[in-house]
């Protein structure tokens, strides 16, 4: 099963592109010939949980027809769905129980339990990788075996009872007054707040439970931050279920913003590089002494504080693993995914140092790898390659490119662990974090 984030700052594609029908493959895996091929022009890209659009560079077809890209993309999905509604009722009414079981969707129930009610499966049903089913297939209610059959996790229902089990009691407006609002992400919106009783300034992100396709996640995510407590994490306070649709969690509040915007605003020295690895990893190594795989490093999921602090955050991905195990569930970000994860093959707590790798290749080329391409180009290249090219790599300190070896390790076994980072001579030269605190401001004010 595939669980994928994805990334803002992915460019769009950079000149026209034709979709060959005639030998495209669908949803369920099947070459047809049907559809005229559809011109989509450039800055246009599919969104994420989209259908797959395969492109032919050498194919020049006879009559095509020019679209807009909304309109190209609307009727691109309308007959994808239209075929895999006709061609699935028809798999299902020759099958005894009305049910479906391939090979894809044995994989999925036999590997570990991952978060997500209604999760897109990306290679759920083939071992290549151009074959995967679309999110919106799964809203259809005539669709009864097969979506069902790949995505069945736990209900909305048995999801509201296990957060009612970890939330507080009460009215979080009464102890919480909202002051503005700080972010919009894929999970929900944050806010700043402050606490009525002592004054204290928290974060509150409200998260409209219908609206989650990973709705399980809320759960791994509270339940994570409530059990582990770290200086180098963003702590949790507490959270309400004010109604079946509004979920609240209050965590530390850091002012500063993301690693991201740093990295995309100004330019890093390595102390200060060394500065922000130090304390990612001193997260990490706690949470991987607790057997927690946190799975989705990047800067995205990095805060920063006006003082400089840093702190890792969204626990969402995380997986409890014992040491010396394996999981086999794909999830995390294409850009900073594993090689083990892009294979498709068992992992354990390496591929967390794997991703903090390339966000430090990130924090020295203001993008991660691949960034121009698709996220599925991405994980092919991750894949086939395995270590990125290191552009800068003359202009780095023999220390940092060391580092970056030892993150970068396409075998598992032979990359370093939280343990060995720690130690390392670049590590040591991790400056002050008050030394962040101009690039944090300046990145700020780049942002308004």
């Amino acid at each position: 099963m595939a669980e994928w984030d994805c990334c803002p700052r992915a460019k769009p594609l950079a000149k026209p592109v034709v979709q060959r029908w005639r030998t495209c493959v669908d949803l369920l895996g099947n070459e047809r010939v049907d559809g005229p091929p559809v011109l989509f022009w450039a800055g246009f890209r599919p969104a994420r949980h989209s259908a797959i659009i395969l492109w032919e560079s050498s194919f020049k077809p006879l009559n095509f027809s020019v679209q807009s890209p909304f309109a190209a993309y609307i009727q691109h999905i309308g007959q994808e769905l239209q075929y895999f509604k006709s061609a699935t009722n028809s798999q299902c009414s020759s099958d005894s129980g009305g049910s479906v079981e391939s090979e894809g969707s044995s994989k999925i129930s036999s590997v570990e339990e991952e978060s997500s009610s209604s999760t897109t499966n990306y290679y759920a049903n083939s071992s290549s990788s151009n074959k995967e089913n679309v999110v919106v297939v799964q809203k259809e209610k005539k669709v009864t075996c097969k979506i069902r059959h790949l995505t069945h996790k736990s209900s909305d229902r048995e999801v509201l009872e296990a957060l009612r089990s970890v939330v507080s009691p009460g009215n979080p407006y009464e102890k919480y007054r909202l002051i503005q609002r700080v972010g919009v992400g894929a999970s929900g919106t944050v806010y700043a707040a402050r606490c009525r009783q002592t004054g204290r300034t928290v974060a509150v992100k409200r998260i409209v439970f219908r609206s989650q396709h990973k709705k399980d996640m809320l759960v791994t995510e509270i339940k994570v931050m409530q059990q582990f407590r770290h200086h180098a994490l963003v702590n949790f306070i507490e959270a309400f279920l004010v109604d079946e649709n509004d979920l609240w969690v209050v965590m530390d509040y850091l002012e500063g913003g993301n690693l991201t915007d740093v990295v995309v605003k100004t330019i890093l020295d390595e102390g200060q590089i060394a500065a922000v690895l130090k304390e990612c990893l001193l997260a990490l190594n706690f949470l991987h002494r607790h057997g927690i795989i946190h799975r989705d490093i990047k800067s995205d999921n990095v805060l920063l504080g006006m003082d400089g602090s840093v702190k890792l955050t969204d626990f969402g991905f995380c997986a409890e693993i014992e040491r010396g195990a394996n999981r086999a569930t794909m999830v995390g970000t294409p850009y900073w995914m594993a090689p083990e994860i892009a294979n498709k093959r068992r992992y354990n707590y390496k591929v967390d140092i794997w991703s903090l790798g390339i966000m430090a290749l990130e924090m020295v080329d203001g993008e991660p790898p691949y960034l121009q391409e698709t996220p599925i180009k991405a994980i092919h290249l991750i894949a086939q390659i395995g270590k990125p090219e290191v552009k800068r790599r003359s202009e780095m300190s023999p220390e940092f490119v060391h580092f970056l070896d030892r993150c970068l390790c396409v075998s598992p076994e032979m990359r370093a662990d939280t343990d060995e980072l720690l130690a390392h001579p670049f590590t040591a030269r991790a400056r002050p974090l008050t030394h962040l605190i101009p690039y944090i401001k300046a990145a700020k004010q780049f942002k308004r």
